[in-house]
């Protein structure tokens, strides 16, 4: 820092201290690197705690929904979903059941056209087109996309699960597109032998009390995984996206660490 004199007339003067221009840029060095380390940390939390708060958002929507619909149809148990794995009766059930209970912006139906074919990449990119044969689809007024697909499954007991698979991108047509990123599933139970019926789960919802299969199994929701349970992940870390430190303490194994998916 140098000194720099003043005459202030009379025979006195002031020495005042000012920055060199070394200093100066010394300075703003050190700002910009302290910027360039924290910056990208701060907008990563901040975008990850939008994507938590949105999935809850739509999460909790669809599930009050259901109960709007029970108060029409009646008891859960006495619904009928339809053909699995058919677009025709997913949409059959969207339209009865769901969409007369949402704000909708624009109804697809098992329509392939334009946006309403909808693209998904797994966390292994490998991508799937989401088509009208399995899926019926519907943006809500937010700009959400959701598919639903009618699916059916034995339980261990030898009883039959019946289920509607929804897929939630919760930021629609805006990318990345990627299960765990922007895009969720879960299950609606319709009928089941051991599983809670009438309530909206995450994908993965019977290892839940196996968390850590939520992220080391192939479903799982780590870079190298297909990426299903991120939404099991998220649903049972009170809607948070955890930390790389929470993600390996979930998965058990310090091997994860590099397989973080944020």
């Amino acid at each position: 820092m140098e000194k720099l004199n003043f005459n202030l007339g009379g025979g006195a003067s002031r020495s005042l201290k000012a920055f060199t221009l070394a200093e100066v840029l010394i300075t703003l060095a050190i700002i910009g690197v302290v910027a360039a380390l924290t910056i990208p940390s701060v907008i990563t939390n901040y975008k990850n705690q939008e994507i938590a708060t949105r999935l809850k958002k739509t999460f909790t929507t669809l599930a009050n929904t259901t109960n709007l619909a029970i108060k029409d149809y009646g008891s859960i148990a006495s619904w009928h979903l339809g053909d699995t794995n058919s677009g025709a009766a997913a949409k059959d059930f969207n339209d009865k059941f769901l969409i007369p209970y949402l704000r909708v912006m624009k109804d697809c139906g098992v329509s392939d056209e334009g946006t309403c074919l909808h693209k998904v990449k797994t966390l292994n990119n490998v991508e799937s087109n989401l088509t009208g044969q399995y899926y019926s689809k519907f943006f809500l007024a937010d700009g959400t996309f959701i598919a639903t697909k009618i699916s059916r499954s034995t339980a261990s007991n030898g009883g039959e699960n019946e289920y509607l698979e929804i897929q939630i991108d919760i930021n629609g047509e805006q990318k990345p597109n990627m299960y765990g990123r922007d895009y969720f599933i879960f299950n609606y139970t319709i009928k089941s032998k051991g599983n809670p019926v009438g309530k909206l789960v995450p994908y993965g919802a019977l290892t839940i009390d196996k968390a850590h299969m939520n992220i080391t199994s192939d479903y799982g929701c780590r870079i190298g995984g297909l990426g299903s349970y991120c939404s099991a992940v998220l649903y049972t870390n009170n809607w948070q996206i955890p930390d790389r430190d929470k993600f390996v303490e979930i998965a058990k194994s310090e091997n994860y660490r590099s397989q973080y998916p944020w």
